[in-house]
């Protein structure tokens, strides 16, 4: 059952009359936004008065990088890396995030942290080459939160995130992280297996994964092999196959460079500096924290 908002005229759609007509038959659907949502993104809002400001700035520029595997490619960044910057705050922070686009950039550009709780219009709207654009938030709620080329005002959203127009935004908890409770058992005094639990402090080890797939010909962007979901490489921070050894990790473990390399490795010569795989090291009893989008 629909009903009406302009006369409370409630129409069943269980009928011989199609639910679209009934919805026709008065007056279409109305989508409210949600109420908990700030109102804009003002950053002389009255509401961040003494809290920590943050200030985040970001480039939006197309410039070209290689993938490794599928030649080079056609990317649109946020600072010329991809992922973009990572933002890092304290929750009840104030996120200033200003988003300039340089002139010559062949579109507008836009920004959307999914760490904020404004309205998408007007705050996330397009911002044109040669101009920058401001917006203010608190960062209420911890986690770890995508940012990307906003929708709003810029045509093929999909495009400019899946071309490397995204990063990650980490709102660490405002009383900090939770001890690791780690449970494993020990014989006592008597010869009894008890159960022995050990903690570990909040403080971790920490590690970042972003994840996002190309879709691409010729090194473009190609919508249709979206659509088909037909992916030329799933990269994680950016990179394919950026995790298994490479040369240097050999020549410093056992000084043979050729020993366990994959053989799809795009990144073994350790003349590749700055695109050199990494592993992740991690001693023996210490707490790893992971942040995964």
């Amino acid at each position: 059952t629909f009903t009406a908002q302009l006369n409370a005229t409630a129409f069943d759609v269980k009928s011989d009359v199609s639910a679209l007509q009934k919805i026709r038959d008065m007056g279409g659907l109305e989508l409210v936004m949600p109420g908990a949502f700030a109102a804009t993104g003002d950053c002389d809002a009255a509401e961040f008065a003494g809290r920590t400001v943050v200030e985040f700035n970001l480039t939006g520029e197309s410039i070209t990088l290689p993938t490794g595997l599928a030649g080079d490619y056609n990317a649109m960044t946020f600072s010329e890396q991809i992922p973009g910057p990572t933002l890092r705050v304290t929750q009840g922070d104030v996120v200033k995030m200003t988003l300039t686009v340089p002139d010559g950039e062949a579109t507008p550009h836009g920004n959307d942290m999914h760490a904020s709780q404004v309205t998408a219009v007007p705050t996330f709207g397009a911002v044109q080459p040669g101009t920058s654009k401001t917006y203010c938030y608190i960062a209420e709620v911890p986690g770890v939160y995508k940012y990307h080329c906003s929708g709003v005002n810029v045509a093929a959203m999909d495009q400019h995130v899946l071309q490397g127009m995204y990063g990650i935004a980490i709102v660490d908890p405002i009383d900090g992280y939770s001890k690791l409770m780690v449970e494993k058992t020990a014989v006592n005094s008597n010869g009894d297996t008890i159960r022995d639990r050990q903690f570990y402090s909040g403080d971790a080890l920490e590690f970042s994964l972003q994840y996002n797939q190309l879709y691409l010909t010729d090194g473009n962007y190609d919508q249709s092999k979206m659509f088909g979901h037909q992916h030329t490489l799933t990269v994680v921070n950016g990179q394919a196959l950026g995790y298994v050894p490479n040369e240097i990790h050999n020549l410093l473990n056992n000084g043979d460079v050729n020993k366990n390399i994959f053989v799809l490795q795009p990144w073994n010569s350790m003349g590749l500096h700055q695109y050199q795989s990494q592993l992740m090291f991690t001693p023996t009893g210490v707490h790893n924290r992971i942040f995964v989008e």
